[in-house]
């Protein structure tokens, strides 16, 4: 059996696989999520997540090549000057544990847990 190398594996992964993993962090760290499921019908460019704890987040996900549109630069710079957090998170980003540590920094869970 062939095995593919771990970052060969980000680079490949899809949106749909991000969220996925995203999706049970959430609910590892008993985060609310809310993702825009079919964007017609709705404003250009809003976030894929909107995940709220402690805090709110709002979140663009895009696969290791994917681009971003000006809309979503758009809401970034709306949500960003309204005091929102907004990130844009790709596949790397969940390899090297940046998403998992944005996430917690909301959870309610994460912070009864430290000393």
């Amino acid at each position: 059996m062939t095995t593919i190398p771990a970052m060969l594996t980000y680079d490949i992964m899809t949106e749909r696989e991000l969220d996925k993993h995203i999706r049970q962090l959430c609910k590892d760290l008993g985060l609310f999520r809310y993702h825009v499921q079919d964007s017609r019908g709705s404003s250009a460019g809003f976030p894929d997540l909107v995940i709220v704890g402690s805090g709110i987040i709002f979140a663009e996900l895009k696969s290791a090549r994917g681009r971003i549109r000006p809309e979503q630069l758009d809401w970034m710079d709306r949500l960003e000057q309204a005091g929102a957090t907004w990130f844009l998170w790709r596949p790397a980003d969940l390899a090297d544990g940046t998403i998992a540590r944005e996430l917690a920094t909301i959870s309610y869970l994460h912070a009864m847990s430290r000393p």
